[in-house]
């Protein structure tokens, strides 16, 4: 309370030393201002009296004035032919132009009285010859830009007639730019390596003169480069453009009367029309009609175009990347693209007139494309290139069969690759990138630009997934043959459309979305602007979560998507070009001469003997197609499980490659083991089917569809039968693939009996080669009852086209004929 009181009282104290102070000024203002009104009083007594003390002489001192001022005017027409010669004699053109222009209209107006009608030709006679020595400094090899400038405005105010001089002046300055311009990148190439010169050339006048030092990095070489080039060329443009938007462009101005009309030039002898005129020089205009000024103004935005791609090809030297694109120091070419466009918003009229600030932000935006494609290509490169060495070396092998070590190399090689593409893109490209968006280079900290930058980074990176995909097609071989009109190409072997499904399936289902929340982590979540929003969540194939900025959610489902979707036509292309090259040997068998040699060799057996050869090379060819796939999808990636995976190769081979059996193989049951035993998920398999386990008791005694007519497919059967689609979607599975193989091979089959006509014999045969298929292939499926249906609509087919009445044999026979243990 003590303090409030005391807080308080100080304050009124202080209110009353104010009061005070306010009382005593009031005090003296007002005797101030009583002395203040008799002092106005005085003065208004004192006027009136002046006033009417002169008011009757002050008509003749203003008429007398303007006989002055006629006079004297008078008098400097009278001089002006002396004049203009002065100044012709003292080549002073522009104070010459500058005389006639003032008095021009003048002797115009009175061309009717004799003295000025002479003086009127004596001047003109004089111009001419000002006009000549004008055009001759003009056209002159030396003259400067501002020199052919200057001449022009002095042609304008002469009133030559503007077509022509539009014309002259983009000529001469196209002459002088370009000159300009080839000599300016002549004494670049000549800037010396010592930091003393390092914005000017070697023999260039420069009032900045250092002592030489150390060398200059190569950073400042290029930044000294681009000053140099600026300071010489860029604003010597920038004049131009200015002047004949001004000469041309703009509506007509008049003429501004000069300080001191009656200024004698011979203190100027020699100097440039700059001197004496340059008040009028900056405020001419031709005066051109509509459709001349739009022809003028065409012209002038085509030479202005032209003039800047020259410049922009010198900039673009300057900014070239390195051959080993992670050499590269973006700090480097952002600050010269830095200067660059700061040195283009110093330029007003190119930028007003010329639109090159719009051209120079075209630049910036073509160099981070660059920057982002040469980035990112440079992985895809290092990726395809890695299925290159592998397709050569598949075509340099002798034989298409592979050691069984072959499953673990390749499924490391594939791993290998995966690997070190993720590295590259997390480590040195985003590594870049980062740089880029940390820069302290004022055009990408100003308001937007990095927004700007993140936003081009953004789609370059989901481009580069998309040019993946549409690369990953000229490695996967054609699944027609070339034309004849065409020249053959080698086709790549089909295991590379293999690996390029598996990596794409990898990258779809894993690699993308890991790649893209490290560019989001490092791009965008260290940004200050999109730390603290909330992330979208993505999961991938294994159900991992993963949060990334929802500017990139999007990009990141549309790019898995697109790698999904591509994998799983590759594989499907995949089937069918082995499902045709196992399908072949059947075409090749299946001629229209096949029934009658097949009864010749026959001959008088009552039954056939054993089962057609070229289904055991099928079945040889479906146990390497296998081995392929189980390289791919769900083979070993260990030392132990890939040992196991090799021995129960081995047995499935030995079987049918021994000689002695080539012609007549064992059942199925005591040889072939199930494709199931072979599979090892691999660590990076996507999916979760895998095959079945197929027990070997599994029941091979049923029927067969050929033992009777009653069994075959009616019409009306199938009908109420489930659609076997041939070249469908096949299932990313060995099983899956398996089976799409499988299903073009029967179809095959079916066609080509459709084909032919067949006899009891032939008929009988088809019956054993039938079994022997069925009791072979179910062990590379899962669903039996595809493959039943296909076999049910052989038979079928085959009892039609039978020309004799069809006697099937019997389920015991056909047995034991497959078995090979019959003999006749």
């Amino acid at each position: 309370m003590k303090t409030l009181v005391y807080e308080n009282y100080s304050k009124f104290i202080s209110a009353t030393d104010t009061i005070r102070k306010m009382k005593s000024n009031v005090e003296n203002m007002e005797s101030e201002m009583d002395q203040l009104s008799q002092s106005i009083n005085n003065i208004s007594n004192v006027t009136s009296s002046v006033n009417s003390a002169l008011g009757l002489k002050r008509d003749k001192i203003l008429q007398l004035t303007g006989v002055h001022d006629l006079l004297k005017k008078i008098q400097f027409i009278f001089e002006l032919p002396t004049r203009l010669k002065n100044c012709l004699d003292q080549k002073s053109y522009a104070q010459a132009v500058r005389y006639y222009a003032k008095t021009s209209k003048l002797l115009e107006h009175y061309r009717s009285l004799s003295v000025f009608s002479s003086i009127e030709i004596e001047c003109k006679e004089i111009m001419d010859k000002v006009t000549k020595r004008i055009r001759e400094n003009m056209t002159n090899m030396n003259a400067t830009g501002s020199e052919i400038t200057d001449c022009m405005a002095l042609l304008i105010i002469l009133k030559e007639p503007p077509q022509q001089l539009a014309k002259e002046y983009l000529e001469l300055q196209k002459n002088f730019l370009t000159n300009l311009l080839r000599k300016t990148m002549e004494e670049m190439s000549s800037l010396s390596l010592d930091s003393s010169q390092d914005s000017q050339p070697k023999n260039a006048d420069s009032e900045l003169k250092k002592e030489p030092s150390s060398p200059i990095s190569p950073k400042k070489r290029a930044k000294s480069k681009l000053t140099y080039l600026n300071q010489k060329f860029l604003k010597e443009l920038n004049k131009f453009v200015e002047s004949f938007n001004g000469f041309f462009l703009m509506p007509p101005r008049e003429i501004r009367e000069a300080k001191s009309p009656g200024k004698s030039p011979g203190k100027s002898p020699g100097k440039s029309p700059r001197s004496a005129g340059n008040d009028i020089l900056r405020i001419v205009s031709a005066n051109m009609d509509g459709d001349d000024r739009d022809i003028a103004r065409q012209d002038f935005l085509n030479f202005t175009d032209d003039m800047a791609k020259e410049y922009f090809i010198i900039v673009d030297s300057l900014l070239e990347f390195p051959e080993q694109i992670t050499n590269l120091n973006p700090s480097t070419h952002l600050q010269l693209l830095n200067d660059l466009y700061y040195a283009t918003l110093s330029c007003n009229s190119l930028c007003t007139i010329a639109r090159f600030e719009d051209r120079v932000n075209e630049v910036i935006t073509a160099w981070e494309i660059k920057l982002a494609k040469s980035l990112f290509g440079t992985a895809e490169k290092k990726l395809m290139e890695k299925f290159t060495k592998y397709a050569e070396n598949e075509l340099k092998k002798e034989s298409s069969t592979s050691s069984n070590s072959q499953v673990h190399e390749l499924q490391s090689y594939i791993l290998e690759m995966e690997a070190t593409f993720s590295d590259y893109l997390t480590g040195d490209c985003f590594r870049l990138l980062e740089e880029c968006i940390k820069t302290e280079t004022p055009m990408i900290q100003k308001k937007g630009g990095v927004d700007r930058l993140l936003k081009e980074f953004q789609t370059q990176f989901k481009e580069f997934w998309r040019s993946i995909v549409q690369s990953s097609n000229k490695y996967i071989a054609p699944v027609h043959p070339t034309p004849i009109t065409q020249n053959p190409i080698q086709s790549p072997p089909s295991i590379i459309a293999l690996m390029m499904s598996r990596v794409l399936l990898d990258f779809g289902e894993i690699i993308a979305i890991q790649v893209y929340m490290t560019f989001s982590n490092i791009l965008y979540n260290q940004h200050n602007d999109y730390r603290n929003r909330i992330g979208a969540e993505i999961y991938n194939g294994l159900g991992e979560r993963f949060t990334i900025a929802k500017e990139l959610a999007h990009d990141v489902r549309e790019v898995v998507g697109i790698c999904k979707d591509v994998a799983q036509r590759i594989l499907e292309r995949y089937v069918e070009i082995k499902g045709n090259q196992v399908s072949s040997k059947i075409r090749n068998i299946y001629i229209p001469n096949y029934i009658q040699n097949l009864d010749e060799n026959l001959g008088k057996s009552p039954l056939p003997e054993k089962v057609t050869p070229i289904w055991s090379e099928i079945i040889t060819d479906l146990v390497y197609i296998e081995r392929e796939v189980v390289m791919l999808y769900g083979g070993p990636v260990d030392e132990e499980k890939s040992k196991e995976v090799e021995n129960i190769v081995e047995k499935r081979l030995n079987p049918i490659l021994k000689p002695d059996t080539s012609s007549n193989v064992s059942g199925g049951g005591k040889t072939l083991f199930s494709p199931g035993t072979a599979l090892i998920k691999s660590p990076y398999a996507h999916s979760n089917s895998s095959y079945s386990s197929i027990s070997s008791t599994r029941s091979r005694t049923s029927p067969n569809p050929f033992t009777s007519s009653v069994q075959l497919t009616s019409h009306i059967d199938k009908l109420f039968s489930d659609r076997v689609e041939i070249y469908g979607i096949v299932e990313m599975s060995i099983v899956g693939i398996m089976m799409g193989i499988i299903k073009i091979l029967l179809k095959t089959w079916i066609e080509m009996i459709r084909l032919n006509t067949l006899t009891n014999k032939s008929f009988q045969q088809l019956q054993v080669d039938s079994e022997y298929m069925r009791v072979k292939l179910w062990r590379f499926i899962e669903d039996e009852g595809i493959m039943n249906t296909m076999l049910q609509e052989l038979a079928s087919s085959a009892f039609k086209r039978c020309i004799e009445d069809p006697l099937p044999l019997v389920y015991a026979d056909i047995e034991m004929i497959v078995s090979g243990k019959v003999s006749f």
